[in-house]
């Protein structure tokens, strides 16, 4: 009988404690979430060079990136090559300027999705909706500045957010 009483009692304090330990788990994990740490990102422009002015059979699309830092952003720039001959004879049609424009938005449209492959290859999750406004620079301009911000207009200014954990 003693022996029964004390297994009773043995299984009885290991029920306890395991629902001490349980119930203790949402608050180690509500602790440890508090104490998660994030870093922050952004794909902040997709553009092209001026399919006006710019009349090469290469045409480049970027995309920038922006690092958030406590000093400002740390910048990297995703480049797409597309030839426009290839794109031309992929589409059947004849060189004209509505098929340059149309070329220079699909390269800044294909750096655009590179970068947010980067990002997804990176770890970053995306926070915000991917609603960019695919845009147009002069080459001249480009080539004066290394900070490509410069060239656009903040005020319309859309961009795609990430976040990582630390």
């Amino acid at each position: 009988m003693r022996r029964l009483l004390l297994v009773c009692a043995v299984g009885l304090a290991a029920i306890i404690s395991g629902a001490i330990v349980f119930q203790s788990l949402p608050e180690a994990n509500a602790q440890k979430n508090a104490r998660l740490q994030w870093e922050y990102a952004s794909v902040t422009h997709a553009y092209s060079f001026s399919p006006v002015k710019d009349k090469l059979n290469r045409i480049y699309g970027m995309a920038e990136i922006c690092y958030v830092a406590q000093n400002g952003c740390r910048r990297s720039e995703i480049k797409y090559e597309l030839d426009y001959g290839v794109f031309l004879q992929e589409r059947a049609v004849e060189e004209s300027t509505e098929s340059r424009v149309a070329a220079s938005r699909k390269a800044a449209q294909i750096a655009f999705q590179n970068a947010l492959a980067q990002m997804g290859n990176e770890g970053w999750e995306i926070v915000s909706s991917p609603d960019l406004q695919f845009e147009f620079v002069n080459i001249d301009d480009y080539n004066k500045f290394d900070d490509k911000s410069v060239l656009f207009s903040s005020s319309d200014t859309k961009a795609v957010y990430f976040k990582r954990a630390k």
